[in-house]
Parts: structure tokens; sequence; C-alpha cells
């Protein structure tokens, strides 16, 4: 008895198996139909006006073969037509269908239109019940504006998403693309990247290995090694957000901006910039390099915050750097709180404590503003409580000048002149030639002029009558020596470009050793 049930299980159970096989069996009319068991066993030929249908699928052919031990069709015609179901159908001069698979084997001339795209190719296989087909002949598929080519590609009718690969190039109204493998949706026109890809426009070229791009509303998400390079710039991102309706476009993480145009690059890890002009900005370990060509020297800023106004040709106006800046160079550094620079009039301002260096000289004020005049000349002016500092001595004695304003004039990285304005006080060591110490002269005046030459002080020429004495070295105390308000802040100077990320100066001016005893 226990035999009998096994046998039977599995009887049923194979049963159950080949009638899942074998399919509804294809049904079909035709103006004429012949069947020779001899020359063709088990085969229909049918011919004139052929019509097959299998559950939703009807086709057309002009003739066909109907295998039925098989329960598959094959078709000819020019063309022959299957209507999977509403929205989907099939055209080639030849069609296999498998009514069993459900399975369609189509050549020559293939076409597979949907409701939202047509596909060209030479084969096509089709899986009615998956709504899947795929070619490896090559293929072309149109869906709105977008027309895409590759030599293998995979359409799901169901989903509207095709893959292509190998040799995949896609062709919008905005961008031709090019790369070896991505995914298409039809329906919402999105472009999936899977390796890395190519975009060309009239505008720039784009470089990425991940991400979409929606090509109905042209804009794009890209990832991994993003690069984005038009007529005078080359960015380089992690990933970047583009939407060319408004020019506009968001950069995250390892951002690098080389401007070849205007000998600039901007470093950091996140910007938002226009294309048509407005404000470009830069934040998070954000990084300016002035590339000085003719020197083989270069100017090195870090601020928390870079912003830069460009018109719409793309021209910079005006620069903005903000919270803690330090900019580095061989001849120069400096540090404040905050900046700014309008590249038209080429003119700076330093704001909140606001400090300068060149070679041994220190300059500071309430603000400093520094006018380019030419590549060579410069001109430098400190504003309120303004203080010139000169190391004399492995910073233990120092030459020093303050007033009201200071106004000092730079040619070829060197200062060459120097004017104070208004409430004038002056320390100055008195050298022989051999550098020596003869004395020092500590005075008082309304105004005054110093000329140099190599750094070093040539003449010392006044425009009123001076109030002061010279003192021989062993008559001046130390304590007199160092003028009220006297601030040496070398801690700050950048040494070297990696300092321009550490060590910031204090919003605040820093106070002096006798304003803290006081």
């Amino acid at each position: 008895m226990l035999r009998f049930f096994t046998f039977l299980l599995i009887f049923c159970n194979f049963f159950l198996l080949f009638s899942q096989q074998q399919g509804k069996k294809i049904l079909y009319s035709a103006d004429w139909s012949f069947h020779d068991e001899e020359q063709l066993p088990g085969v229909d030929r049918l011919i004139g006006n052929v019509v097959f249908t299998h559950e939703n699928t009807i086709g057309y052919a002009d003739s066909a073969y109907f295998y039925k031990h098989e329960n598959r069709m094959v078709t000819f015609g020019r063309p022959v037509k299957i209507f999977v179901n509403d929205t989907v159908t099939l055209h080639g001069n030849r069609a296999i269908y498998d009514g069993n698979s459900k399975i369609s084997t189509i050549s020559k001339n293939v076409i597979l239109k949907d409701n939202t795209s047509t596909l060209y190719t030479d084969s096509l296989i089709y899986n009615t019940n998956a709504g899947i087909g795929y070619y490896v002949t090559g293929g072309k598929m149109i869906s709105k504006e977008d027309t895409l080519t590759s030599k293998f590609g995979t359409y799901n009718t169901h989903t509207n998403l095709a893959n292509f690969r190998r040799n995949v190039i896609l062709k919008s109204q905005t961008y031709t693309m090019l790369c070896d493998s991505f995914n298409y949706h039809t329906s919402t026109e999105i472009v999936y990247f899977l390796c890395r890809t190519h975009l060309i426009s009239e505008e720039n070229d784009i470089f990425t290995h991940s991400g979409w791009y929606d090509t109905r509303n042209n804009y794009s998400h890209l990832y991994d090694s993003v690069k984005i390079i038009n007529k005078d710039q080359e960015l380089t991102a992690d990933s970047a957000y583009y939407d060319k309706n408004l020019a506009f476009g968001i950069v995250k993480n390892n951002i690098t901006l080389i401007d070849t145009a205007r000998s600039f690059i901007v470093k950091g890890n996140y910007g938002e910039y226009f294309e048509n002009g407005g404000w470009t900005w830069i934040t998070d370990n954000a990084l300016l390099i002035m590339i000085d060509k003719e020197k083989t020297d270069s100017l090195y800023l870090h601020a928390d915050t870079l912003k830069m106004y460009f018109d719409t040709v793309q021209n910079p106006q005006l620069m903005l750097a903000y919270f803690h800046v330090k900019f580095f160079s061989k001849d120069f550094q400096g540090v404040c709180d905050s900046m700014m620079y309008n590249v038209i009039d080429s003119i700076g301002m330093m704001y909140y404590n606001p400090i300068v260096w060149n070679e041994k000289n220190q300059l500071f004020g309430d603000t400093i503003r520094y006018t380019l005049i030419d590549s060579l000349t410069s001109q430098i002016e400190l504003l309120l409580n303004a203080f010139v500092i000169v190391d004399v001595y492995d910073e233990m004695e120092f030459n020093q000048v303050k007033g009201k304003n200071i106004i000092g004039f730079i040619q070829n990285q060197q200062l060459t002149q120097v004017n104070v304005i208004h409430n004038v006080e002056l320390i100055y060591y008195v050298m022989d030639e051999d550098t020596l110490l003869i004395g020092i002269n500590k005075m008082e005046t309304n105004e005054m002029k110093i000329f140099l030459k190599d750094n070093e002080i040539e003449e010392l020429r006044f425009y009123d009558y001076p109030d002061g004495k010279f003192w021989a070295d062993k008559e001046l105390p130390m304590d007199d020596r160092i003028l009220k308000d006297f601030r040496w802040l070398d801690v700050y100077r950048p040494k070297q470009i990696a300092d321009i990320f550490t060590n910031p100066i204090p919003r605040e001016r820093t106070k002096s050793a006798t304003e803290k005893l006081e």
C-alpha cells in the first residue's frame, strides 16, 4: 500500500509539472492549411493571413509552421506582428513563438514598441511572462527626445527599465553620453550610470563613474570621481548635483577647481556655483591658490568660507574670505578674521586683527587696505592704530613705528617706503656699516617718511619738529625700548603652506604685554 501511494504522489507531481510545461495550446487560423505527416510529421503549414492567439498574445503573419507537439509557431512576413498586450508589440520578418515558455524569438528588421519607447534591432528574444526582451547584435532605442544605441541590451516592458552594454551612446537634446554600460528608465527618461561615463555638450564635458541624469528635466546627481571641464576650468569632486536649467551645481568632498585663464585653484569639501554669473562659494577646509607664473610662486589662502561673485561671462568681480583667514607665499604672509578683494579695482581689505609679514617686517592696524597697482607695484595701508615692527636682534629687540595711519609702498616684492601720518612714535636702532649698534633713536612727531633699500632703513624724513633723543645702548632701559601697544605676533605667522590651516588669529585684537599688566 505504501508503494502505491508513493507511486501516486510521483505520478501526480509529474503530471502537474508536465501540464505546466505544456501550457495552453496555440490557436490559429489561415487562408490555407496543409499537413504532410511523411514530410513534416506533427507540423501544420499555414499560408495567407495567418493569425495565432495564445492567452493575451495575438500574432499576424503571411505564412507559418505550427509544431503541434512542441506547441511552437514559426512565422514569416513583412512584417510579422505580435501584440503581447495592449501596450507592447513586436515586429520582424521572422518570429518563433513558444507557447510553453511564452518566449518569442524575432529576427530581421525587429521592432519592439510600447507606450514609452521604440527599440530597433536585428534579432530579439522576448519573454512574455517576464516582459523582458534582449538583443546581442546591436540595437537602437528611441524614447521621446532620447536616442540610445549599444551592442547588447535588455528591456523590461513591465518596469520600463532598459540596460545597455558595450559601446553605449545616448543622445539627448542637451548631451551626448558615451560609456560601456548604463540603465535607462523610459517612462521617467532617467539614465543611471554604472561605469565611467562621458557626457558631452556645447558648454562642457562631464565624466563620472556612478549616478543618474534626468534627460527630461535636465538635472543630474553624479558620484565617484566626478570631473566637469569647460573652456577655461576643470572641476573635480567626489559627487556633484547639477541643474542645467538653472546652470546651478552643488559639489561635495575633495573639490578642486582649476581656472587656467585666471591662474587660480580652489579646493574644499562643499561648494555651490552658478555657471551664468552670481555667487560661487566653497567651504569646509577651503583653500585658494593664486598662481604667479612669472615668478614661479603662488599665494595660498585658507578661510572657513570662500565666496566669489562672477558676471554673466564668468569674469570674477568680488572675492570674500571670512573667518580664520591665513595666507602664505614666499615673500608675504598674513592673517585676519575676514577679508574682501575687489577684482575690478584691485583693492583688498583685511578686517578684525589683521597682520601682514614680509621678511623681518610685521605690519598691523585695526584695518588693512592693499592695492595692486601693477604686476610689480602695490600699496598697503594700515588704518587706525597702525604699527610696523622690524626684528633687529633675534626677536629680542625691534625697530618700531606707530601712528594713526601708515602707508607702505612695495616694489618687486620689497617694502621701499613707509609714510606715517599723525601721532607718530618711533624707536630706531642705528647701525654702522658692520651692523654694530651705534645708538637708539626714540622720538615722537606728527608725520614722517621712511625710505628702505633691501629691507634696510636708508633714510628717515620728518615734516615737522620731532621730539626725542638719541640714546646710547647702555643709557636706554629695556622697558623703554618697547612702544605702547607693541605686539610681536610671530606665533600666528604661517612659515609653510600647512600652517595656514592651524592656529588662526583670534577675531578680537590680541592684547599686548603692557595691556595685560594694566
